[in-house]
């Protein structure tokens, strides 16, 4: 109570880490619990794949249509066989129209994968007329109203450009899975339904070259697996034979119990088509920070409770020639230390009330919520966390305090205070903490404005595009659009780069490579605003150019080595397509900048395998050319759902993701150097009140006052200089190495940026210091030797 203000400051510096440290704990949990609703997990397996091209082995996670009624029919060791597939549909309940992605799944669905059923039961699924929906679902277009047996329209666009309704029953409502589910889904029904909206007439049962689903398996004796692996491998001749260009190099299975995680680690799994996992880096940055902020209010703790002692060793003296043992001093402290840190405790989670849901709004895929009742993991890692502060925090003084001989404290040779060597070491790790964190706010704050102003190689602005899945569809709602004047162009495409593509092997020569593929319409490219480099477009309506000519970007005249020209190169595609090399354009990323850039290769296509509708709009009339395509697409498709977006909209999560770590990394370096300011006050105060006398001696021996504020802060100056230099070198390899794991083009954190961040550190330490150091050299000496 002596000392109300600094254990109030360290009070606060507690209760701020704490509350990172459980918003850090309740992420972490959320991914260690990726599925735990599955009470079956430990029986279900997926079957995946290797796969080795030029010298690189990668993990597949989809199967062949076929594969699944052939493991059905003749691997006797499997309990359960089931497909599972997610598309795009339209829904209609009653008079609403929605879009979900609807999950296609065969008979055993539900008795594989544990779902909680609020109306009805799974008894029926095997019959093809039943939807299952989620209550979410059902809420909002049932209302409070039972659900099961009402009516439930899916919306299928056929070949004569319309949409036609097919009717179905509500079969059953289910409670929605968690966020860390990796099957989450609004919609389930039977596999056989699928085919009602397959648009490929070479897709069906038997399809060995179609990849379009996850298989899995559901064993029951786990003794059973090497031998279905083994029989597994039967499959691969067959698929190979139809895509020689994609061969298979071993079947295995991977339970899937864990499977998310594991699916994460190198060589990631391609293909995934579930739910995925967070990414290892959106669990561990949030610890790091956390026990960053952590570290920096202990080291306060640690750094007050050693500077303040020197009010207590009379106390300490006295208690030990009345009896007192040291053991019983240092629980006495250690105790007084722990109330502290619970009252940090308190603070910590009523911030907790704020931090949680703030943290949880950054991020779309993740679901943290706090949660007292039954959470019993939670209530350990509170204990646990209180007992580590407070050790961390206290030990060191409990222990030094206790250390004097009391006859040597009562005699009054022993004092000491201000800061001793143990202490300077510890703001010598504050101050390089906040400037690792300063380092990361101000690096994640270039490489987004860096991210933001790249040349993906397109226009990121004024286009929108909508699914319309067939030329028929898209000649109607072309005309319906065609009549605002704010619409500079028009155009149709299959692959679009904001949307979808494919990937296949191309030969030229020995020369084999992965590449991108996009069968684009007339105009598409210039549209896109792409930039030629050489050669020509493609030719209007031209034949040939639909059968043989391609366009292809400057990575992919890179990757085949063409340093004579690109223009006339004769390429092979699937083994027996010839193309041939018309153009060269500048490189587009197709994968933004997460991924490293690809070959990219364009084909010309015909309007009659037209999937896509592109529209080509000034930005500055972008809200008013989106709601007219809105009204137009409800007049001419009133059965479906719009889905129409602009350019700008897919790229938003990429801006999202880099604006949130800049929010984060700068609160996390606006309250380590807070809370490092806090600490360096608090001692420079501390150590002014041990120099008073040297200092009214100073002054009257005719020192001057900033002679005097140079000897106060000279071993803070030293301090903060060595924590700088040993900051740069920590900040430049955490920045480079956190962004270099994110994205595969990012800016890398330069010299600017260290002398920005030391700038800031420099600027704010000799603020918190300069008032009260200059205050203290002031005072009239007379008054300072008076009193002692």
């Amino acid at each position: 109570m002596k000392n109300k203000i600094f254990i109030f400051i360290n009070v606060i510096g507690i209760g701020i880490a704490i509350a990172c440290c459980i918003v850090a704990y309740l992420n972490w949990e959320f991914a260690n619990d990726w599925d735990a609703t599955e009470i079956n997990s430990g029986s279900i397996y997926r079957v995946q794949f290797w796969r080795e091209f030029q010298g690189k082995k990668d993990r597949y996670g989809i199967a062949p249509m076929a594969l699944g009624g052939h493991i059905k029919n003749n691997i006797s060791e499997v309990d359960e066989v089931v497909r599972y597939m997610s598309s795009y549909c339209d829904v209609r309940i009653g008079t609403e129209v929605f879009g979900t992605d609807m999950v296609f799944a065969d008979s055993a669905f539900f008795d594989l994968f544990t779902f909680e059923f609020v109306e009805g039961n799974a008894k029926d699924f095997h019959n093809k007329s039943n939807f299952y929906i989620s209550d979410e679902t059902a809420k909002k277009y049932y209302g409070n109203q039972p659900a099961t047996g009402k009516p439930i329209t899916l919306i299928v666009l056929e070949k004569d450009g319309l949409r036609h309704p097919h009717e179905f029953v509500v079969g059953g409502v289910f409670k929605s899975k968690p966020y860390n589910s990796s099957i989450r889904c609004d919609v389930i029904t039977l596999f056989e339904n699928f085919w009602t909206i397959n648009i490929e007439p070479d897709f069906n049962e038997n399809s060995w070259g179609k990849w379009a689903h996850v298989l899995f398996l559901k064993v029951n004796h786990p003794e059973f697996i090497p031998n279905i692996s083994s029989q597994l491998q039967q499959y691969i001749e067959p698929q190979n034979k139809v895509r020689e260009d994609f061969k298979v190099g071993e079947y295995y299975l991977e339970n899937f119990k864990g499977m998310m995680a594991r699916n994460r680690k190198s060589p990631r799994l391609d293909s995934e088509y579930l739910i995925p996992g967070l990414p290892v880096e959106a669990i561990y940055v949030p610890a790091i920070m956390a026990l960053m902020l952590l570290l920096i209010a202990c080291f306060n703790f640690t750094n007050t409770s050693v500077s303040i002692s020197v009010k207590r060793l009379k106390e300490m003296g006295i208690r030990k020639v009345m009896g007192g043992s040291r053991a019983q001093l240092i629980l006495q402290l250690l105790g007084e230390n722990m109330l502290i840190c619970f009252a940090g405790l308190l603070l910590g989670l009523l911030l907790a009330e704020w931090a949680v849901p703030a943290y949880d709004s950054l991020w779309f895929w993740l679901e943290i919520k706090l949660n007292y009742i039954n959470h019993y993991g939670f209530i350990f890692f509170l204990v646990g966390l209180l007992f580590f502060t407070s050790l961390i925090a206290g030990i060191y003084p409990a222990f030094f305090i206790t250390s004097f001989q009391p006859t040597e404290i009562l005699k009054g040779k022993t004092r000491f205070g201000g800061t001793n060597w143990f202490t300077r070491i510890l703001l010598g790790f504050q101050f390089m903490l906040s400037f690792v964190a300063i380092i990361m706010g101000v690096a994640f704050y270039h490489n987004a404005k860096f991210q933001k102003e790249y040349d993906l190689g397109f226009s990121k602005t004024g286009l929108a595009s909508a699914w319309i899945n067939n030329e028929g569809a898209f000649n109607i709602y072309r005309d319906a659009l065609s009549s605002n004047t704010d619409i500079e162009e028009i155009v149709g495409t299959k692959n679009h780069i904001s949307e979808n593509w494919y990937n296949d092997p191309v030969k030229f020569g020995s020369i084999e490579r992965e590449v991108d593929i996009f069968d684009v319409g007339d105009k598409y490219m210039e549209v896109m605003g792409m930039k030629w480099i050489e050669g020509r477009k493609f030719i209007p309506n031209s034949e040939t150019d639909r059968k043989e000519s391609v366009i292809v970007t400057k990575e992919f005249v890179k990757q085949f080595g063409w340093n004579d020209g690109a223009i006339g190169k004769r390429i092979l595609w699937r083994d027996s397509v010839q193309l041939f090399v018309v153009g060269v354009i500048n490189d587009v990323y197709t994968r933004s900048l997460w991924q490293p850039i690809q070959p990219t290769m364009f084909r010309y296509i015909a309007p009659e395998k037209y999937l896509q509708l592109i529209v080509k709009i000034d930005p500055i009339n972008s809200l008013s050319v989106q709601s007219f395509m809105r009204k137009k697409w409800k007049e001419v498709f009133p059965n479906a759902q719009y889905n129409g977006h602009t350019i700008e909209s897919r790229y938003e999560e990429s801006h999202s993701i880099n604006q949130n770590l800049v929010t984060m990394f700068g609160l996390l370096g606006f309250f380590a150097v807070m809370m490092t300011g806090i600490g360096l006050f608090t001692l420079v105060s501390l150590n002014i009140l041990s120099m008073k006398k040297e200092i009214g001696v100073r002054k009257v021996l005719g020192a001057s006052i900033s002679n005097i504020v140079f000897k106060i802060n000279f071993e803070f100056i030293i301090n903060l200089i060595a924590a700088t230099l040993a900051g740069s070198v920590i900040g430049l390899y955490f920045a480079n190495g956190l962004m270099s794991s994110i994205w595969r083009y990012f800016q890398p954190t330069s010299i600017f940026t260290i002398m920005v961040s030391a700038f800031f550190m420099f600027l704010f330490s000799v603020l918190v210091v300069s008032s009260i150091t200059i205050e203290a050299a002031s005072q009239n000496p007379t008054n300072v030797l008076r009193d002692e």
